[in-house]
């Protein structure tokens, strides 16, 4: 379960929230007074992850490949449709 800490304690905390976040690779929720005006504190990786994750879905790499493994049982090289959709 994400932490869940006001913008006061994230300021005073902030380097021991980034260590914490890489460290454990769980969210931290940042709660302001409403959702508009709340945060979530994640680790660069687990940024970068989400942004790859994306980047197959709105390509349809994903889907396809989900659709490729139940058909034939290959295993999928992620690696490889990464680096191909990084070459578009």
């Amino acid at each position: 379960m994400a932490e869940i800490v006001t913008p006061t304690k994230a300021r005073s905390n902030l380097y021991s929230l980034i260590n914490e976040t890489n460290r454990d690779a769980k969210p931290v929720i940042i709660a302001g007074a409403t959702d508009e005006k709340s945060a979530v504190l994640i680790s660069k990786r687990e940024y970068d992850e989400l942004q790859e994750t994306l980047a197959l879905v709105a390509n349809g790499q994903l889907q396809e490949a989900i659709k490729r493994d139940d058909r034939d049982d290959k295993a999928v090289n992620l690696d490889d449709m990464i680096a191909e959709i990084d070459n578009e």
